[in-house]
């Protein structure tokens, strides 16, 4: 064996890899970022709740088209209909247009806040065109 394979030597880095890494931390940033932005909206939510959000959205907003001109048959709520059986309980109130309207509402924040969510796409996209680690560094939030 010779002294240079028993040697421990430590090559600086290459540009390029100096640049993918500053790029990865910078996306990094930028989702956490993103997250807390998300985090007011979604904190008193667990996760399995929040997979019913779509379903929730699309029952409600049929359900309060048809309630505003009601003809035919109200349309199918059954992901709704079992929200408001656990939330009145024996004793509850709330009726199913009330539910609908909290249930838009929540929805039409969540659909602005995509605004961040096309932002943090923009952002991440120049992270990765960027050509030198100061550039891809220079990107904010």
């Amino acid at each position: 064996m010779s002294w240079l394979q028993d040697a421990e030597v430590t090559l600086p880095k290459t540009d390029a890899e100096l640049l993918a890494e500053a790029q990865a931390a910078k996306i990094r940033e930028i989702n956490d970022a993103y997250t807390a932005e998300a985090e007011p909206l979604i904190r008193e939510y667990p996760e399995v709740e929040q997979q019913s959000w779509t379903e929730q959205n699309r029952e409600a907003r049929a359900y309060l088209e048809w309630h505003a001109a009601p003809q035919g048959d109200a349309p199918a709520t059954p992901v709704l209909d079992n929200i408001l059986l656990g939330r009145n309980g024996d004793d509850g109130t709330e009726t199913l247009a009330e539910l609908c309207e909290a249930v838009v509402i929540k929805a039409n924040q969540f659909t602005l806040f995509q605004q961040l969510t096309g932002k943090r796409h923009r952002l991440v996209k120049a992270v990765r065109a960027a050509e030198t680690e100061e550039a891809a560094n220079a990107i904010e939030w």
